[in-house]
């Protein structure tokens, strides 16, 4: 099934390495966000005459990079992209042979700190997940100055009064696309899993909670975020209390209108110089619109559905969210509030001490994170929540499963990567891709209970098991840790 006939007209895919599958690539789900349409709610697509040819991706938003020479560029991002502001595009991988098949969809958001990031770079790839019979989508949306710029003369153009959050309204947008189109592709529209790695794990919760996504999807998976606050620099902060520390002049303009007239690589260069002040919002806020509570008010409300969920972690995550004791303090003070004394309590001084502490603080977060959202689904009765660990230590370097290490696992796109990887490792992927496509099919990583694979058990708060994902798989306890539980009680 080369050619596919979506609502804007005809598209030509090329065939992949297993010739039956075939890859879309850059196929508009929205208009460009460009001129007038820069910080305004995603517009239709135009449609077009005769067969667009989508053999190659779009151009990624406009954003910094990961540094040149640093770990992550190694990594994941060797190569130079094109960018742009007309981003709006999105990839399809389908096994299927004709429109009638209905496969399940994994619908993937990539992540990146809401500044960086692509649905088409290199590890990520379909045709694993194709080959087990499922369709995989991912998209590219808005990020950093460009998805979640905030301003009162922003409020006063939109019909709801709010600005911001362009970024998750693309993915709305995008996932609304999906389940209009996706049948087209063999694809079932009742049968869409969110999910995401990072920041995209974090969209994906979002969008979990956000009344404009209801009955848009079936099951949701979170990969390093995502949980019951996560990360303390990830807190979303209302509309209000972002708009009174964004500064236009921070921009060099005065105005919104003004601000428009740059280009999008000057805007660009002008909120890099802003960086890491806090004069412009760097991610989503709760608007009262696309999330009208925050994400952990949201879930202890109940105001979730039910249905299954899959989240996990790194053993050795390696983010660093606190570059000294004081720092600290003032980090836990503004995600905790008057609880922050009792998680500090147990955080050791500076020192070498420290230092430990902070290499751990990230996996020891996420873990607290994933552990009481799913006590707290299972106490509200919304379903199993299936949580993991990967603590493989990846060959070629001392680095260790480090943030993000999970998706060459679970993509299964080991051969894209400079490393040299062993058999334990092959043999990790197609079991990670295999738990996952299962999931996406039926629920449960375990798929019909047929799979050689070992069984993995949902948690639950009296039997407290973690998926380890190793060159042994199999289910285990983690060690009591204080801070953990501290964290999952506030």
């Amino acid at each position: 099934m080369r050619e596919v006939t979506v609502e804007n007209g005809k598209i030509l895919g090329v065939p992949c390495g297993w010739p039956s599958i075939t890859a879309f690539y850059g196929i508009p789900y929205a208009a460009p966000p460009t001129g007038k349409r820069r910080w305004r709610a995603p517009e239709p697509a135009a449609g077009w005459d005769g067969v667009r040819d989508c053999a190659r991706a779009s151009a990624r938003c406009y954003q910094l990079g990961v540094g040149k020479g640093s770990f992550y560029e190694k990594e994941f991002y060797p190569c130079e992209e094109e960018m742009s502001e007309d981003c709006l595009y999105l990839n399809v991988w389908t096994p299927a042979q004709s429109a009638d098949e209905k496969l399940p969809v994994l619908f993937w958001i990539h992540g990146g700190a809401f500044m960086t990031g692509y649905g088409h770079s290199a590890h990520f790839d379909g045709e694993h997940f194709a080959r087990k019979g499922v369709i995989l989508v991912t998209i590219n949306y808005r990020l950093n100055i460009f998805g979640w710029m905030v301003h009162p003369e922003l409020d006063n153009e939109n019909e709801y009064g709010i600005s911001g959050n362009y970024g998750l309204l693309d993915q709305i947008a995008a996932l609304r696309w999906v389940r209009r189109n996706i049948a087209s592709f063999g694809g079932d529209p009742e049968q869409i899993t969110l999910a995401g790695q990072s920041a995209g794990a974090c969209c994906v919760q979002a969008l979990v909670c956000s009344p404009l996504t209801k009955g848009l999807y079936a099951k949701a998976i979170m990969q390093s975020g995502g949980g019951l606050s996560p990360f303390p620099d990830m807190e979303f902060p209302n509309l209000k209390k972002a708009e009174e520390r964004t500064s236009l002049a921070a921009l060099g303009v005065s105005t919104i209108e003004e601000a428009r007239t740059l280009s999008g690589a000057e805007l660009l260069k002008r909120w890099k110089e802003t960086m890491p002040g806090p004069e412009l919002q760097r991610g989503p806020v709760v608007d009262g619109y696309v999330l009208e509570k925050s994400m952990v008010e949201c879930c202890r409300a109940g105001e979730t559905p039910k249905m299954p969920c899959l989240i996990g972690y790194t053993a050795m995550e390696g983010l660093v969210f606190a570059r000294n004791r004081g720092h600290l303090e003032q980090v836990m003070q503004e995600a905790l509030g008057d609880k922050a004394g009792d998680y500090l309590a147990l955080c050791p001084q500076d020192g070498p001490e420290f230092a430990e502490y902070q290499k751990a603080m990230a996996t020891e977060l996420l873990q607290s994170a994933a552990e009481a959202f799913a006590e707290l689904r299972e106490c509200q009765g919304k379903g199993q929540t299936f949580i993991y660990s990967l603590e493989r230590m990846l060959p070629g370097d001392d680095m260790g499963p480090f943030h993000a290490a999970d998706l060459w696992y679970v993509f299964r796109t080991l051969m894209r990567s400079w490393r040299p990887w062993e058999g334990e490792d092959y043999l990790l992927a197609d079991a990670c891709s295999t738990y996952w496509a299962n999931f996406v099919k039926y629920g449960t990583p375990n798929g019909k209970g047929d799979s050689a694979l070992p069984k993995w058990e949902p948690y639950r708060a009296k039997q407290p098991l973690t998926m380890r994902l190793d060159k042994q798989i199999e289910m285990f306890k983690r060690p009591a840790n204080a801070r953990v539980e501290c964290r999952k009680k506030i």
